[in-house]
């Protein structure tokens, strides 16, 4: 079958092919050819940056009297396990 090349460089290869990837290669006599591809992405895992470089640190001091006060109003209430078995008397 022959597929002459357009002005802007394009062939048509028809619907069967659409959307697939092709591998081209040139060969040093001038040929052209087309090999059919599936492409399996590489997943890189970068570390975690969980930690904010002093932000974390930084919030905590700017609120260090809050968080006393939340811990001081949580150490005087029981676990919400425990207040569920009292409320349902076992």
């Amino acid at each position: 079958m022959l597929k002459e090349v357009g002005a802007s460089g394009q062939i048509s290869l028809g619907k069967k092919y659409a959307g697939q990837l092709f591998d081209l290669q040139t060969a040093a006599d001038g040929s052209v050819t087309l090999t059919p591809v599936k492409v399996v992405p590489v997943a890189h895992e970068d570390a975690a940056s969980y930690a904010a470089k002093g932000g974390t640190q930084t919030w905590a001091a700017a609120h260090a009297a809050d968080i006393d006060q939340y811990n001081a109003w949580a150490s005087q209430r029981e676990p919400y396990a425990q207040r569920v078995r009292r409320w349902r008397g076992t």
